[in-house]
């Protein structure tokens, strides 16, 4: 019986990979996933937030993007953005960003497949990586459609630079509406944003005043830590 047990870890060396990048170069970042033989990844389409007036000084509309997600090694995770960063040219504005974002539990099968070619330096990855973070936090909010505008505006006046936003749709909605009491609707907008760890709260905030629950985009905010980033302006 124990063999049909589904195990899980009590911690991991197992990271999110994801970059945001423009959708022409979603093949150029699969393919360096599967150089680096990453055994899952993910693409899902989504547009950027640049502010209109600088859409039409570029001469372009509406940003498209790809966002493109792996999960491997922490190390492979420190090979791949290194990677990314050089051949994408991120150092560049508007290269595209990339980030990493720790797993903290995930199944055992799983976990030996994807952290295999380490093993031996499983341990000292655990205890040197787990705590680091190089200042950078995710904040995403998921609300309903419409909204990103008042999202963004909150955001940039509370310090954030730029997001991206996903389409999405929302499978809850009679478990929210016994819960808050109110009607909601199913298609979402998701919104993220990478932000200073020193800025999240107050970002946060921001978003909570301006598309929270008790608004009518009826919107939910979260935060998750980042291992690291790269592609980020200062």
């Amino acid at each position: 019986m124990s063999e049909n047990r589904p195990q899980m870890t009590v911690q991991s060396a197992v990271e999110v990979v994801a970059a945001v990048v423009d959708v022409e170069q979603g093949e150029k970042v699969l393919r360096i996933y599967r150089e680096e033989q990453a055994p899952v990844d993910f693409v899902c389409m989504a547009h950027g937030t640049a502010r209109t007036e600088m859409l039409d000084l570029l001469g372009i509309g509406e940003t498209a993007k790809a966002i493109v997600m792996c999960m491997v090694s922490r190390q492979t995770g420190v090979r791949l953005l290194k990677r990314l960063g050089r051949e994408l040219e991120m150092r560049y504005p508007g290269r595209g960003i990339a980030f990493t974002i720790p797993i903290t539990g995930i199944g055992l099968r799983w976990h030996k497949l994807l952290t295999a070619a380490d093993e031996e330096q499983k341990e000292v990855s655990r205890m040197h990586e787990t705590e680091k973070n190089d200042g950078f936090d995710v904040v995403a909010v998921v609300m309903e459609r419409g909204y990103t505008n008042v999202a963004m505006d909150a955001a940039r006046k509370a310090g954030a630079r730029g997001g991206t936003v996903i389409s999405a749709r929302g499978i809850a909605e009679n478990e929210v509406k016994r819960f808050f009491g109110i009607e909601i609707q199913a298609e979402k907008e998701i919104v993220f944003l990478v932000v200073r760890s020193n800025e999240k709260q107050q970002v946060m905030t921001a978003l909570m005043q301006a598309v929270g629950m008790k608004t009518r985009s009826h919107g939910i905010v979260l935060s998750m830590p980042l291992s690291a980033a790269i592609g980020l302006a200062d």
